[in-house]
Parts: C-alpha cells; structure tokens; sequence
C-alpha cells in the first residue's frame, strides 16, 4: 500500500471504533471487515505505525492523528468530541521498570564465608564460595552478600600498567586512588563466553584488561568479537594469566580475585594501551618504583610478588 493508503485505512477504522488504537489492534480489525490488502503481518503493522507517526511529526496540529500513548494513536477530530472523552484505554497501563545501578546482574557470596582477613593461594581455593554464590543486581544486592570482583595487573617484563582510578568507576572509594588492578564484577554471562576454571573470574578478567589492550568498541570486546587482526585475543587470555590469588579487598568490599597478564611472551615491545573511562595518567612503571607506593585505599600490593600482596 501506498503511504496515503496506510493513513486512510488507519483513519477508517478508528473511525468505526471510536476509539484510540494500536497498529496491530487496526490491522486486527481490517482483516476482520476484510479490507486489508494481502501483505505480510509483521510488516504491514510496523509500517502502518511508522506512517502515522511520520505524518505526526511532518504536519504536527495539522496532522489528522494525534498519539495516546506509546504506540496508540486516535482521530483529532475524534479527540474533541465530549462523546469520546470518557473512553477507558484498552491497552495495559505501562510502567517502566526503574534501571539498576548496574546494567547486569553480578555474581555475590555470603559475607559469612569471608573474613576480613581471608587470604588464599589461589582461585581454586575460593570454589566451593563461589558454588555457595547467587546473581543480584548492584543496587539490589542483600545485606549479607559481598560482590565478586577480579582484579588484574598488566605486566610486560619488570613494568606494571599504573593509573590513578578515574570518577567513572563502579568502585567509588577508589576514585582518586592509584592502582595496578583493573576491575570487573562477575556478571552472570561470564561463564557463557568461554569456559575455563568454571568460575566466569577468567571471563571477567579478560573484559577487564582487553578494553585497555585492544581498540575497539567494548560491547564487541565483552562479547569476544575481536577481529582476525587483534594481537590479544579472547581465548588466549587464560593462557597469560599469572599469579592467581583471591583476597578480601578492604577498600571495595568484595572478594577479589587478582592476576596478572603477562605480555612478555605476546610483545616484544613495551605495549600501547588504549585510554578509557576509568583510567587517568595511565603508564607503564618499573616493579621497583611500585613497591613503596600505595596502590589501593587502606592497602598496599607488593608487586614485585603479587600473590603476597597484604591488607
């Protein structure tokens, strides 16, 4: 049908309805009274609704529709008649759900099984934790769950990726901080993209670090996307990572899980790291600078051995 066409048969049956109608609720009632030329469903309401709302915006108080609502359109000439005004919708009020502070639910522990000072030698000790885990939104998170994080530094022969923690990061008390650690929460997809320890801490480590490592859009990054010419690539992360431990960090109240990705064997020379959001004044700094620096609130990593990092 033509453009004219659409708004013609649309005005025709609200018409007869008297009433204010949705694209599919007009269709609906054209193949009832079987004046609908034959064309395919899904198309025909798409581009019914799109027309009308063309002709809104282009003639504005001109226009002969005028909108009710999200995807509910009546007659103007309808709409000023004291007979019509009492008409009850017949669509279902609609109410957006308020947004989460964070976009994906994230994976949270019992604060029971963490201590202050729990320190252990790696991620397979912190398992039968993570079994003990459930998935809650930041915002709605339960007062007796701490977040799952995992940390991880980039190191390139005796240098470390050291940054001051910038305003945009989920980890408020970090802001203004200097670190090594580059974070993530665990999200409930991380065990989707590519399986490793079966904790998604891998997954999560590698949306963490490739932002920095790889140009690039980070939805296709988070979604292991990354083109045939990216040097880091997705799958090979698990292979990079060093020093695995797990940790109760103080300053973001989480269980951290911390690495390392050493890029020696990938780079022959010191890497190029791409700026983001949450890094500011990023560089690369020798183990021996690092160590008398405080790098996290209330912390401070010896990195020249992460794995004895103390709180």
């Amino acid at each position: 049908m033509e453009g004219s066409l659409y708004l013609d048969l649309a005005e025709k049956v609200i018409s007869v309805r008297g009433v204010p109608l949705t694209g599919a609720q007009i269709i609906d009632f054209a193949e009832e009274y079987n004046v609908l030329p034959y064309e395919n469903y899904n198309t025909i309401v798409k581009t019914l609704q799109a027309r009308i709302a063309e002709d809104i915006t282009k003639h504005r108080n001109k226009s002969r529709f005028i909108r009710m609502g999200i995807g509910v359109y009546f007659l103007r000439r309808l709409a000023g008649e004291g007979s019509r005004t009492g008409y009850k919708p017949w669509l279902k009020p609609h109410y957006s759900r308020k947004k989460p502070e964070h976009p994906h639910r994230i994976l949270t522990v019992p604060r029971g099984l963490v201590s202050s000072q729990f320190n252990s030698s790696g991620w397979q000790g912190v398992t039968e934790i993570l079994k003990l885990g459930k998935y809650d939104y930041q915002s709605e998170m339960e007062n007796g769950y701490l977040p799952v994080v995992t940390g991880v530094a980039l190191r390139w022969r005796l240098q470390y990726l050291h940054f001051r923690v910038g305003v945009h990061t989920h980890f408020g008390s970090l802001t203004g901080c200097h670190s090594i650690l580059l974070r993530k929460y665990v999200d409930e997809f991380d065990l989707d993209l590519f399986e490793t320890d079966g904790t998604g801490a891998t997954a999560s480590t590698a949306r963490a670090a490739l932002p920095v490592l790889a140009p690039g859009r980070r939805s296709r990054l988070e979604n292991g996307r990354l083109s045939a010419g990216e040097w880091v690539r997705f799958y090979q992360v698990a292979d990079l990572l060093k020093d695995k431990m797990a940790t109760f960090s103080r300053s973001t109240g989480s269980l951290t899980l911390i690495s390392t990705i050493d890029l020696t064997s990938m780079c022959t020379h010191l890497p190029n790291t791409q700026r983001r959001l949450e890094i500011n004044h990023a560089d690369w700094t020798d183990v021996q600078m690092l160590d008398t620096v405080e790098l996290e609130a209330g912390s401070s990593w010896y990195v020249d051995k992460i794995s004895g990092a103390v709180s």
